[in-house]
């Protein structure tokens, strides 16, 4: 799933976490009435519903990280030579390792990500049974049913998707997760949403999220090559070095259990996956 270079990334006077990362329409959950669902984890207004400056509320740090200058002049740098066949791997980890830095760390980028993790858990509480409420539009997944999975998950993505400068990165991550956790069927069927499903696809779609930030923040770098073949190669080793990490630290927080994903922690445990895994990358050596 391809996103590359079609944007020069943030430049000098970018702030680290753009406004609308702060502040949003709110993200409501309710008893999915038509399934019987329940609603005994949403016991409190933080579990009702969800915002970006909610989000923010629950990462811990600093609420205002200093925008250094040139902050990932480092990571495209290190970036620029892997993409222009020098270094290989080794230039890869190194340019993780400095957008990790330039990025604000796990803060900085928890941060900058709130939209994406407000629309996360939104996708896990309706996957987890809830209707859910997007300027005053409700969709639970029962409705869903008999429409064909490519069908679903459109409406899924458009339900959830907002309207801010994220919105092209969060729509194409909760596409590549559904596309990738939803059982292999031509139907959609929302009884096969299982505590698996749910969690292959919140480690998709933080993949995807994460994925999408480097790729955006490496900006002209990926112009260092032109030829197609070697940008889908490049997207596929930088995704998949995402994709290990992250999958690494959702296993962890979870301790291997899809159970212990709940409507309770969902928003916390996408933090902390997305703070853990850049913290992983700022260990790495050159």
């Amino acid at each position: 799933m391809g996103t590359s270079a079609s944007s020069t990334g943030p430049n000098n006077q970018s702030p680290l976490v753009p406004p609308w990362a702060e502040k949003s329409e709110p993200v409501e959950f309710g008893p999915n009435d038509e399934a019987g669902g329940d609603s005994q984890d949403s016991n409190n207004d933080l579990n009702q519903e969800i915002d970006n400056g909610k989000v923010q509320e629950q990462i811990p740090g600093p609420a205002r990280i200093p925008t250094q200058p040139n902050r990932l002049a480092g990571a495209r740098r290190s970036f620029g030579e892997y993409a222009s066949g020098g270094g290989g791997s080794s230039n890869l980890r190194s340019s993780l390792r400095k957008y990790a830095k330039g990025s604000g760390g796990g803060t900085g980028t928890s941060r900058r990500l709130a939209s994406g993790i407000s629309a996360g858990t939104g996708l896990l509480r309706m996957m987890s049974g809830d209707s859910v409420t997007v300027d005053n539009n409700t969709l639970s997944l029962s409705e869903l049913n008999g429409l064909t999975k490519d069908q679903a998950i459109d409406r899924i993505s458009e339900h959830l998707t907002p309207e801010n400068g994220d919105a092209d990165a969060v729509r194409i991550a909760l596409d590549y997760a559904l596309a990738e956790a939803l059982p292999d069927d031509e139907d959609f069927n929302a009884n096969e949403i299982t505590q698996d499903v749910m969690h292959e696809a919140l480690s998709c779609y933080l993949t995807d999220l994460i994925f999408q930030d480097i790729v955006t923040g490496m900006g002209r770098a990926w112009f260092y090559t032109e030829h197609a073949t070697k940008h889908h190669r490049m997207e596929e080793e930088l995704r998949e070095l995402v994709k290990v990490v992250t999958q690494e630290q959702v296993e962890k927080i979870t301790h291997g259990k899809a159970s212990n994903i709940t409507k309770d922690n969902i928003t916390q445990l996408q933090i902390e996956t997305i703070a853990k895994t850049v913290e992983v990358w700022e260990s790495y050596n050159d």
